[in-house]
């Protein structure tokens, strides 16, 4: 059953660019606390809505890095 499921191109594609996104999102978003925390800038503000505009630069971004990586497949 899912070796049908694995051969719907749509579905499959979509699964594929849904993990690598997840997994760029993650690395980038533990990069950029590892940075910041290196920095001596406190967590709790980095986390906090005070950095929502870098959230949403990060998000971007790992959606760009995402789409770089799914052309090549």
């Amino acid at each position: 059953m899912w070796e049908k499921i694995k051969q719907i191109k749509p579905i499959s594609r979509k699964a594929n660019w849904l993990g690598w996104f997840c997994t760029v999102h993650i690395a980038s978003t533990i990069l950029v606390l590892l940075l910041f925390l290196g920095m001596g800038i406190n967590p709790t503000l980095v986390v906090s809505v005070v950095a929502a505009p870098l959230w949403l630069a990060v998000a971007f971004t790992s959606k760009y890095i995402t789409d770089k990586i799914m052309e090549d497949k």
